[in-house]
């Protein structure tokens, strides 16, 4: 009697075990976004672990005409993981890895510093506006550049009165009051803010669509440069790139690309979006030439071991190098830092020390497929990097 109470109990320990550890475990190895192409019921399956496809779309009832869902995972009819489903319509995309120049002309302007106003009271400033607030509008009137704000607030309907400013701060759309004051040596009438409606470097294409020639670049968001704001897109242009010469990476301070590009010369595509996951646009369809068609992967496709990135050292010939994967995560789906890397290609580390500034969106390619792009360089290690997946950049193009 005493046994069966033991076996008993082992059979309920061992149960409760399965019903709490085995859940975590399998929600912990699946991703949390999955790229797919074809038929969605080959991920749909029956029995103890079941997946149920559901698209956003709550009115489309035929499972194969989608282009985004959710696959809900559970064991035992036990709700485990919901996994976002990103459907491609190909299954090929062009990994690019050219040096392009970017330029963009933002929505709003950026406040990168206050400067007070010499007025006949003596120093004013703008207090409601801080230094990183992007201003969007003033009385209704959208702001392209900073001349827009010195015809606004001089206009004779305007002058010396409070005015009302829309503005974006750490994302979030507000709306103040400003004080434009009489400057008492120009005779005009100022804000007292240093403010930068533009901004340029260089970075690396990582991918481009055969068909639509959308493409995607950096992995990373362009902020400005003072303030670290991400600038809103109101005009942009990509262009070819000459690079003069690299910096190498070393402990302590990344290395950097130094390169060249003439806006308004050699232009490539234009710019519409600037996101957390990279700069998205369209190109000319001559840059396809100078592409690898390869299978499209993503965080579904990644894993540790031997990979390739390419990049050009030079603007202009693309070449491959050898890295390894070192750690994969499917956590963070919004990280642009979801992978870990390695260089171990001695020519690159001859040539660079590793990662530098300007790489940013070489395209990762392993296994054939392009999985994701260069993003960020270790500081105290120029020979590691981060990595995002590709089925992020494609998920916010």
């Amino acid at each position: 009697m005493n046994f069966i109470k033991w076996l008993l109990g082992v059979g309920i320990f061992f149960f409760v075990c399965l019903m709490t550890i085995f859940p975590i475990f399998i929600s912990d190895t699946l991703p949390n976004t999955m790229i797919i192409n074809g038929d969605i019921s080959n991920y749909t399956k029956n029995g103890i672990l079941t997946s149920k496809f559901i698209p956003n779309d709550k009115k489309n009832t035929l499972n194969n005409n989608f282009s985004k869902g959710k696959l809900e995972i559970s064991f035992l009819g036990i709700n485990i993981k919901n996994i976002d489903i990103f459907k491609v319509e190909k299954d090929e995309i062009y990994a690019c890895g050219k040096t392009v120049g970017v330029a963009l002309q933002s929505k709003g302007v950026v406040v990168i510093g206050q400067n007070p106003v010499i007025t006949a009271n003596g120093k004013v400033t703008n207090s409601n506006i801080n230094v990183g607030d992007i201003i969007c509008e003033i009385e209704g009137e959208y702001i392209e550049c900073a001349d827009n704000i010195t015809k606004i607030i001089n206009d004779e309907q305007y002058r010396g009165k409070e005015l009302v400013a829309k503005y974006k701060r750490n994302g979030e759309t507000s709306y103040t009051t400003i004080n434009p004051v009489l400057d008492l040596e120009s005779q005009t009438y100022k804000l007292g803010l240093w403010v930068r409606d533009d901004a340029s470097g260089i970075g690396t294409m990582t991918y481009i669509k055969g068909d639509t020639l959308e493409f995607g670049a950096l992995g990373h968001p362009i902020s400005d440069i003072d303030t670290g704001a991400i600038m809103d897109v109101f005009d942009g242009q990509i262009y070819k790139c000459s690079v003069l010469s690299i910096a190498k990476g070393m402990r302590g301070k990344a290395g950097e690309m130094k390169g060249i590009f003439v806006q308004s010369q050699n232009v490539l595509g234009n710019v519409k979006k600037n996101t957390n996951f990279g700069i998205f646009g369209t190109v000319d369809r001559k840059l396809l030439d100078i592409c690898k068609k390869v299978k499209i992967g993503g965080r579904n496709t990644a894993k540790a071991g031997k990979a390739k990135i390419l990049c050009s050292l030079d603007g202009q010939n693309i070449e491959e190098f050898d890295i390894d994967i070192i750690k994969t995560s499917y956590k963070g789906k919004n990280s642009n830092k979801s992978l870990v890397f390695k260089v171990t290609d001695k020519n690159l580390i001859q040539r660079t020390g590793g990662i530098v500034q300007g790489m940013s969106g070489s395209p990762i390619i392993q296994n054939g497929r392009l999985i994701g792009a260069v993003t960020h360089v270790f500081l105290n290690d120029a020979t590691k990097g981060f990595g995002i997946y590709l089925d992020l950049m494609l998920e916010n193009s």
